[in-house]
């Protein structure tokens, strides 16, 4: 069986500077490939421990835990427990394909052109391992099965999920931000679902830089954003960003084998 290895890119210099002190780890979208977010785990685990004794660590997940892969509730159990690592602040926000399920599963938006648009753009994996009984037809049957089978718990857990989270000068959202709109007002397809205009960034008005997931063409470093989506249910790659005082460096996921991802070629 391969295994899965992490490559570390080089060091280049971030958009902005953290306060001094911090440093940042974001992790993209997982898409219920638990295997890749272990093994990520532990290899942040480890720079935490061996290289940032005197920092204010935090580690965020940018959202899209579920979808495209087969191991839905151990990608949602991983993100829930966290690295377990005494003094690092950790956050997990929402992401688009989160609100599908956790609307399903609560009957808040439990309709069959919705159960249809989900199934068609992410969802039959997740359908097919949490609601295998039940026909598409049925949304109520739908979204008791998928009730059952995440139990209080996880519900509770999905309910709780933030949209955004600010550190300093960074921003940090599952989609990006609306530049036709003040950060105060951003709504939360905004924060779940932009792509245009924010990824073009064309007179970017907002004071901040937007670490995000969504849109899988990462991992990606320009003035007003990174993108940290590497898509991998398609590349195999599942990565994170490093911040640390004026600096980033991305850590990327790939089977052992393969040939490893250009991770300084997209910097700006």
């Amino acid at each position: 069986m391969s295994s899965i290895v992490v490559d570390t890119g080089p060091w280049q210099r971030a958009p902005r500077p953290l306060p001094a002190g911090q440093a940042v780890f974001a992790i993209g979208d997982v898409h219920a490939h638990a295997e890749h977010l272990w093994v990520l785990h532990e290899r942040i685990s480890a720079i935490i421990a061996l290289e940032h004794d005197d920092d204010a660590v935090s580690v965020i997940w940018l959202g899209d835990y579920i979808d495209r892969g087969w191991e839905p509730l151990q990608a949602l159990d991983l993100v829930a427990a966290g690295l377990g690592q005494p003094g690092v602040t950790e956050v997990r926000l929402l992401g688009n394909h989160e609100r599908f399920l956790l609307d399903a599963a609560t009957g808040r938006n439990l309709t069959l052109p919705r159960l249809l648009h989900w199934w068609r753009y992410g969802g039959e994996e997740t359908l097919t391992c949490l609601a295998p009984e039940a026909a598409l037809e049925d949304p109520e049957a739908v979204g008791a099965a998928l009730y059952e089978s995440l139990g209080e718990s996880r519900i509770g857990f999905l309910e709780g999920l933030p949209l955004q989270h600010r550190i300093g000068d960074y921003v940090f959202a599952h989609a990006g931000l609306n530049p036709d709109r003040r950060l105060e007002d951003q709504d939360e397809d905004d924060l779940l679902w932009i792509r245009e205009p924010f990824l073009s960034g064309w007179d970017w008005p907002h004071p901040v830089t937007v670490v995000h997931g969504h849109t899988p063409e990462g991992p990606v470093a320009l003035p007003h954003r990174i993108g940290v989506d590497s898509g991998v249910f398609a590349s195999g790659s599942l990565s994170a960003v490093e911040l640390r005082g004026g600096e980033l460096r991305f850590l990327t996921t790939r089977i052992e084998g393969l040939a490893p991802r250009d991770l300084g070629s997209n910097s700006y």
